[in-house]
């Protein structure tokens, strides 16, 4: 396949879900988040035990949530941006309200309750008195960046603001943020697979013999063309991608910046995200270089890529609804030590953001108990970068320690599957 007719596809492919052109994934996204607050909301501020959520946002430093709960024509802040949602504990349903300036299509989802005259500040503090709420969250956490959104300066603002019996009903309000972004709905199931079916289509180009040319093309050429592919698109990457290899001889396991050569085992770890639609994959492949003469890869590399998938479905049978993630992490630690398998675990929600909302399970720095992350549980309706390794020392390299770096995202539903495939076989050039 040409770069030219690799292009075409993809356009293809995401134009058949309603994400491309940049247009088409607009509006998209304003579906996304339409179902989200209608579906996903009332929900999570139901199981948090929230009745109010106050989301402050200023101009050039954004509440990283802010941007999931407006439109794509709002892209941050206009001067001081407030938006407040408040639960009827007797219907369930969420009035969701604007104080200060929105754009266009946020018209047709909130209701703007600033008064002539008024500032963002007394209007906040009339709705309030309106709603008289019992719980109040805002964006602050220990735990997790995307849900600290609150700044100092906004908080104690916000503080004055109020009258003094509200003051008292603020919380954190991570438990209601996490599940917010947390949770996805059926449509951004079906944009993840679509989503993962390009990022695999970009894997299998740049992971061939279409763009590599042993001895001669690197792995930052791989990096690069990524890239290329995924701007052509106008999507994003949120990191990287990185490309890396292992080499017979050598006691580095991810060799960076290398002539790629016969005999290299090569790895990519690669994420796209849209500009309009806050949905983020994250994967990892490999792929085996053949040798003169050779036309497969050593069985023991071969073998190791079976241990790893064996590993994942490990993990994910260890996925039980309502089992924290550091027990998912010790079951599947366990299991798979009973079995001879030499693990490392370090998988994390994916979706809304890359570093997603949920339970960590493991961290690559941290082969043990995860304080606050780690204790969240696994819920419905949830995906994962489901990343993990497994290493053995190999007799047809001399005895070296390879690394089997294996990641692919997963949904947790009804039953925990891959959203579009996983890799069975070392792909071969």
């Amino acid at each position: 396949m040409t770069y030219e007719e690799l292009i075409l596809k993809l356009k293809d492919r995401l134009a058949a879900d309603g994400a491309y052109p940049i247009q088409a994934q607009a509006m998209l996204s304003t579906q996304i988040l339409k179902d989200k607050l209608e579906l996903v909301l009332p929900w999570a501020m139901e199981a948090s035990g929230f009745d109010f959520w106050l989301v402050l946002s200023r101009e050039n430093n954004d509440d990283p949530i802010h941007s999931t709960l407006v439109t794509w024509d709002m892209l941050e802040a206009r001067r001081v941006s407030i938006l407040a949602f408040h639960r009827d504990s007797k219907t369930g349903a969420v009035r969701r309200m604007c104080v200060g300036s929105q754009s266009p299509e946020m018209d047709g989802l909130y209701e703007n309750v600033q008064q002539r005259g008024e500032s963002v500040w007394e209007a906040t503090a009339r709705i309030l008195r309106e709603c008289d709420p019992s719980r109040i969250a805002v964006n602050r956490s220990l735990n997790s960046g995307y849900c600290d959104g609150l700044t100092a300066t906004l908080f104690e603002q916000l503080k004055d603001a109020i009258d003094p019996c509200y003051r008292e009903r603020i919380e954190d309000g991570e438990a209601l943020s996490v599940r917010w972004l947390e949770r996805v709905t059926s449509l951004e199931k079906k944009i993840m697979e679509c989503f993962c079916a390009v990022t695999h289509a970009i894997i299998d180009y740049t992971f061939s013999t279409d763009f590599i040319i042993p001895g001669k093309t690197t792995t930052t050429d791989i990096e690069w063309c990524m890239r290329r592919i995924i701007n052509e698109l106008g999507y994003n990457y949120w990191f990287g991608p990185d490309v890396d290899l292992q080499r017979r001889g050598s006691n580095v396991s991810r060799m960076f910046n290398e002539t790629i050569q016969p005999g290299d085992l090569l790895h990519c770890d690669i994420g796209i995200n849209g500009q309009y639609v806050h949905l983020h994959t994250d994967m990892q492949w490999v792929a085996y270089i053949l040798r003169e003469g050779e036309t497969e890869a050593p069985q023991e590399l071969q073998a190791l890529l079976d241990t790893g998938n064996r590993f994942r479905q490990i993990v994910m049978d260890s996925m039980v609804i309502g089992k924290d993630g550091n027990a998912v992490f010790d079951e599947a630690m366990r299991l798979a030590k009973l079995e001879g398998i030499q693990p490392m675990l370090y998988t994390h929600p994916v979706g809304t953001f890359g570093h997603g909302a949920g339970p960590a399970i493991g961290m690559y720095t941290n082969q043990g108990f995860v304080a606050g992350t780690g204790e969240r549980v696994i819920d419905e309706d949830t995906c994962f970068a489901l990343e993990l390794n497994v290493y053995d020392n190999l007799a047809c390299w001399d005895g070296q320690r390879v690394f089997m770096y294996l990641e692919e995202d997963i949904c947790r539903a009804a039953e925990c599957d891959y959203i579009d495939g996983h890799q069975t076989k070392l792909m071969l050039l």
